[in-house]
């Protein structure tokens, strides 16, 4: 379903032009490493790169992925050499010599965490779609075969999904488990069926979907730390509850049944009206960090990224409802989060973390946030086209 909507087109066509005419060609021009290959993980509060930290595969391929969208919708020119780019140093750099990828190198690639952790291969996962959906290479499509394998064979959980991350050695590393690179994992083998057309991606997506709804959501509630069993731990990290990822499984929910998986419209339903109901500051209109599985507020403040993600939920309400309510909150929220988070930045930057009263927590500009944004415009113009 295709929506056109005259109300929307000034917020989000604001939104588009912002990022597209202003954000993305500051990140072509000042975050790419020109010097070493890839990009740079932040930007200081001056807007100059973060050199000292190295780079995570993960914001690699998150970049990847902002500058192949950007180019597929015709908004940059140099996206697609910059995607590929990125994609020659990660795969020069990140690729571990027993499988899978590595958590971390240093600027020039050398490495320096050969970590295996799930979350960013679920991101190499997501950036191999976006290549692949340049041109359709094979190359692509068989590293990401590769890496799926390595998943199966060597970070499959007994008791259900992925282990967290394995260390230098290959040994699983103890500690939580957590839903959020699963979510990630799930969004990458979707998009691996949107950009091929090939099932097994999507039968592939099914279990963790099945894990979403049998283990990840409790009471009515998306947990967020858990146990080896997928129980949620004791104490105050079994309580933890984000709105954000809330509003970021009702839009990849819907995105999986539109792809002929399964119909979990009655949960994410469900969980994006708890996030409406107990996620959204009144004052503000911002989204939350962090509530109790009650609804209680727990933490205040304000990061970028759930504004995005509620944009997208908003987005595909209504797509699946058509109701002019949710046409409102889209255009509500859209304009709560360029009032907090974009209006009087930088050329190049916006306002990443905040205090309930606005005073910023965290100054500089991570990459990585550029994901969020870049796909949340991205749904908005889909939606939108005639």
């Amino acid at each position: 379903m295709s929506v056109s909507r005259h109300a929307a087109a000034d917020p989000a066509g604001k939104l588009e032009t912002w990022l597209f005419d202003t954000v993305l060609p500051w990140w072509a021009a000042h975050g790419v490493d020109h010097d070493t290959g890839g990009f740079h993980e932040r930007l200081d509060a001056n807007r100059a790169p973060v050199v000292t930290a190295g780079k995570r595969a993960m914001v690699q391929a998150r970049q990847i992925y902002v500058f192949a969208q950007a180019f597929l919708l015709s908004r940059l020119p140099e996206g697609e050499a910059l995607a590929r780019a990125g994609f020659d140093f990660l795969h020069a750099h990140c690729r571990h010599p027993d499988g899978g990828w590595r958590f971390r190198v240093a600027r020039d690639g050398a490495p320096v965490d050969d970590t295996r952790d799930l979350y960013a291969h679920a991101f190499v996962l997501y950036a191999l779609a976006w290549l692949y959906r340049l041109d359709g290479d094979a190359a692509p499509r068989t590293l990401a075969d590769e890496t799926m394998a390595f998943l199966d064979r060597r970070m499959a959980h007994p008791r259900g999904g992925y282990h967290e991350a394995l260390d230098g050695h290959g040994t699983p590393i103890a500690g939580p488990r957590r839903q959020n690179p699963h979510m990630h994992l799930f969004e990458a083998l979707l998009e691996w069926h949107a950009a091929t057309g090939d099932a097994v991606w999507r039968d592939r997506a099914a279990p963790l979907a099945a894990l979403f709804a049998d283990r990840f959501c409790v009471a009515g509630t998306l947990r967020e730390y858990f146990d080896d069993a997928l129980v949620p731990l004791p104490g105050e990290q079994g309580q933890v509850v984000e709105p954000g990822h809330h509003y970021e499984w009702t839009w990849l929910l819907h995105r999986y049944r539109a792809r002929g998986g399964g119909d979990h419209t009655a949960l994410g339903a469900a969980l994006y009206a708890f996030a409406e109901r107990h996620g959204v500051d009144a004052a503000s209109g911002g989204v939350i960090d962090i509530v109790a599985p009650d609804g209680a507020p727990t933490q205040r403040s304000r990061r970028f990224w759930p504004q995005t993600e509620a944009i997208k939920a908003h987005a595909a309400r209504l797509e699946a409802t058509g109701d002019p309510t949710v046409a409102a909150r889209l255009d509500r929220q859209i304009d709560a989060f360029y009032r907090a988070h974009v209006d009087g930045a930088a050329e190049g930057a916006w306002r990443e973390h905040q205090c309930p009263d606005g005073t910023l927590i965290v100054k500089e500009l991570p990459a990585s946030s550029l994901y969020h944004v870049t796909l949340a415009v991205a749904e908005l113009a889909r939606i939108r086209r005639p």
